[in-house]
C-alpha cells in the first residue's frame, strides 16, 4: 500500500506510474472530510476509487475509472458525500473484493495514523 503523505503526493496520487499489483492501492489521508476530487490526468492504467467517511465505512465507489488524454478532456470525479479517505485501487478490485457501500475497511485507521 501507497500512502499519500505530503500535498505533492496527494496531488500526484498514481500519476506516471506504469502500473501497479492486484494487491496494491493508494491510501489518501486527509485531516477533515470533504468532497475529494479524483481526476485520471497522466495515469496509465484504469482504477477503482473508494471514498471513505471519518468511520472508515465506504460512501462512494467508482470502477474502472479510464485514463483520461488531456487536461480538457479529463473528468473529475466526485462523492456523493463527504469523505475523510480515498483509496485507489487496480481496475477490478472493487469487484474482485466485493466492496459496496457501507462496507468498512478496518486498516484505514492504523495505516493513516501510522503515516503521520
Amino acid at each position: 500500500m501507497y500512502l499519500a503523505r505530503s500535498f505533492a503526493q496527494k496531488s500526484i496520487g498514481l500519476m506516471y506510474r506504469a502500473s501497479i499489483r492486484e494487491n496494491e492501492g493508494m491510501l489518501f489521508c486527509f485531516p477533515f472530510d470533504h468532497k475529494w476530487k479524483i481526476w485520471m490526468l497522466n495515469m496509465r492504467f484504469p482504477i477503482d476509487t473508494v471514498w471513505l467517511d471519518s468511520s472508515r465505512r465506504a460512501v462512494h465507489i467508482e470502477r474502472d475509472m479510464k485514463p483520461c488524454k488531456g487536461v480538457l478532456s479529463c473528468r473529475s470525479y466526485e462523492p456523493a458525500k463527504r469523505a475523510r479517505y480515498v483509496l485507489e485501487l487496480k481496475s477490478g478490485a472493487a469487484a474482485r473484493l466485493k466492496l459496496r457501500l457501507g462496507d468498512r475497511i478496518e486498516s484505514i485507521t492504523s495505516a493513516c495514523r501510522a503515516a503521520q
